[in-house]
């Protein structure tokens, strides 16, 4: 078949539905036959090992989701997309065809993966917009959508090669310009020149049923992940229009130099304050800008420009073993909104750029979900090494703390929010998540709603979580009329000390609960864990002036309804899932209640448990808990708990083993004896 037969079908969406399976006429993808092919993504000497990578353990069952996709349901979404006014909705899914038949179209010479990748490309140039934001009412700027679509299709263009039709080329690099490009420019303009903001808000022709402020959105967003997508389809855009398009020049500057600030944002060990979820979105996006800016231009290293060594410590020690629904991945430490671990490819771009065993030993063990960028960015020649047993205690930058035992899947670990604000954040001050032997005895929970006006914004709230109340409040949160920006809740670990296998910290959240009790004087809560499954929480409230109560709270995790709670007339309480259970007591210088009941939230947001322990009004309450997991195959051992205070000290013993807590000094001192 000649080429302009070729292009003549490729014109008609339709026409590809209507043929049967063609013969294969489609030569192998190239990057050499559009004039201007950009060589973004992978160069022709790249194409062995991303070909090959399609048979790796890592990968191999990816590729084969993307052989199985269902093209007649492709066609079918494609041929409405140009109508929907649900951009939030339909574009990611435009996207994931662009990317899954980019990726199959690459590996093998299939012509019907050519024909859904001229559809989708048709399709979305005839999009009116490709995002639901605009400044001053009018102009779009590209957050999300504008920049996914400017990745996608030019990854599309790439893959296809010579076999891009021709007579979409002028087209297709205006709509980047004009649709992807241009707003998102805007949006980091905005960012840059807040003052000079006209004022962002959602395009009425689009549906966004959310109910916000957006007034403060160029601040807020400054310092997210929301930043880093931008730059990266910026850059990727206006690398590809280097000579197409006069504000190119410009546009790559603005995308170079907003890239440099937003590195800034990783804290100097490498931790990021959103979270790992957020931290990959942006990470995946920014590492393929880096790499083909660095193919084209070459004239910056920027794996020196922030510590990703420091980075592959960060994506590692966040691990939590295996998911309660291993289709969905590792487990992770999900403070915030957090909830999957990172791809492939972001562990991969460290592994190659650093040479660092450890971050390909995480791309192979601990990465979760898979696209098309793992495929360019996977190498799995390189050396793999696993992480080091000084990472088993880890106290990050942020004031972040992650204890265990190990990496395996039964590996106990206790994970410790204290720290700033942040964007996606919780009111998850001095809170903290037990892992053990495969189990959230005690858990963050999932599912948090981004709409105020939903019941699931209660799981954002100190109630919610693993933490402390006082007269049934938390500490201060925002009310979501802007969204799930940055709180002004503050928290400081005072003091960490690590010994191995017994590490103890304190941390003061005062600040925080000031900001709705002034009357607050002292919110500490220290955390000693004695491996591999005893925690022992310290709990101090001191008010200035009038008494209060003051509760703990311990909340299972419930998601698949195997999690139960039971009292005992001992004032020990036992959470029970099923592979283990926690045995918790306490003991406190006020009276105590034992009680058990659930968040108030309609069914349909799933049932939430807890335990709660409430110590009688005073203006200074102490409360000790023990906390012991254990495997349900030693369910029926003793758990013989005492603890008692005498003078300046909590005097501790669980089944022989006995803890000092001395209040002599201005912290409390743990002492573990043996």
């Amino acid at each position: 078949m000649k080429r302009r037969t070729l292009l003549q079908i490729s014109g008609s969406a339709l026409m590809w539905s209507l043929l049967p399976p063609l013969p294969k006429i489609f030569g192998k993808p190239s990057t050499a036959g559009v004039a201007g092919t950009s060589h973004l993504f992978f160069s022709d000497a790249d194409l062995p090992r991303i070909r090959a990578n399609r048979n790796t353990p890592l990968l191999r069952d990816y590729y084969q989701e993307c052989v199985n996709l269902n093209l007649k349901e492709q066609r079918d979404f494609l041929r409405q997309l140009p109508h929907t006014r649900n951009l939030i909705r339909d574009l990611p899914k435009a996207h994931d065809i662009l990317w899954r038949n980019s990726v199959v179209y690459l590996m093998e010479d299939d012509p019907q993966r050519a024909a859904i990748l001229v559809e989708a490309i048709e399709a979305m140039l005839k999009l009116a917009d490709w995002d639901y934001f605009l400044e001053g009412g009018k102009e779009t700027i590209g957050l999300q959508r504008a920049p996914g679509s400017v990745i996608a299709l030019l990854f599309a263009r790439e893959v296809l090669g010579d076999h891009f039709p021709a007579q979409l080329e002028k087209s297709f690099m205006a709509q980047i310009a004009e649709k992807g490009c241009l707003p998102c420019y805007r949006a980091l303009w905005g960012m840059r020149h807040k003052q000079q903001v006209k004022g962002w808000g959602f395009s009425p022709d689009y549906a966004a049923n959310y109910d916000l402020d957006f007034s403060r959105w160029p601040w807020i967003l400054d310092r997210t992940n929301l930043k880093a997508v931008p730059i990266a389809g910026l850059g990727l855009g206006a690398l590809t229009l280097q000579g197409k398009d006069p504000r190119a020049g410009t546009w790559l500057d603005m995308a170079v130099s907003s890239a440099k600030e937003w590195l800034k944002l990783i804290s100097a060990d490498g931790s990021y304050f959103e979270g790992l979820s957020y931290f990959d979105y942006s990470l995946r996006n920014l590492f393929l800008f880096f790499d083909a800016h660095a193919r084209l231009k070459g004239d910056i290293d920027w794996f020196d420009l922030a510590n990703f060594y420091g980075v592959t410590e960060f994506l590692v020690c966040m691990q939590l073993g295996q998911s309660l629904h291993p289709a969905d991945g590792p487990d992770i430490v999900n403070f915030s909104d957090s909830h999957f671990s990172f791809h492939p490819s972001v562990a991969s771009w460290i592994a190659r750029h650093g040479r660092d065993p450890l971050a390909q030993f995480a791309a192979q063990n601990f990465s979760g979900r898979r696209r098309f960028s793992d495929f360019l960015l996977y190498r799995p020649d390189l050396p793999a090494a696993a992480p080091p047993a000084r990472l088993k205690n880890k106290k990050f930058d942020l004031d972040w703390i992650v204890c265990r035992t190990g990496w395996q899947p039964n590996d106990n670990v206790v994970a410790f929010r204290s720290g700033l604000p942040s964007n996606h954040e919780h009111a998850d001050r001095n809170t903290f998540i037990f892992k053990a032997y495969g189990e959230r005895l005690l858990t963050d929970h999932f599912g948090a709603a981004y709409d105020w006006r939903d019941a699931g914004w209660l799981l954002r709230q100190t109630e919610a979580h693993n933490g402390v109340l006082v007269d049934g409040k938390g500490h201060q949160y925002h009310n979501g009329h802007e969204g799930t920006n940055p709180s002004q809740a503050k928290a400081h670990v005072l003091r960490y000390v690590d010994r191995g296998d017994q590490v103890w910290w304190c941390s003061d959240a005062t600040p925080a609960y000031q900001l709705v009790l002034p009357d607050v004087q002292r919110i500490f809560r220290s955390l000693l864990f004695i491996k591999p499954d005893i925690v022992i929480l310290f709990d101090q409230m001191i008010k200035k002036s009038q008494p209060s109560t003051f509760a703990l709270r311990f909340h299972p995790d419930q998601r698949d309804g195997k999690a139960r709670i039971e009292l005992s007339e001992n004032q020990q309480f036992r959470i029970i899932r099923p592979r283990a259970q926690l045995i918790g007591q306490s003991q406190s210088t006020a009276g105590l209640r034992l009680a058990s009941s659930h968040l108030n939230l309609p069914p349909s947001k799933g049932r939430f448990p807890y335990v709660e322990i409430a110590a009688d009004k005073q203006k200074h309450t102490e409360v000790v808990t023990v906390l012991l997991a254990r495997p349900n195959s030693r369910a029926q051992a003793p758990a013989a708990i005492s603890i008692r205070k005498q003078d300046l000290a909590w005097q501790i013993e669980i089944n022989g083993q006995k803890v000092l807590l001395n209040l002599t000094a201005d912290l409390p001192e743990w002492a573990v004896e043996g």
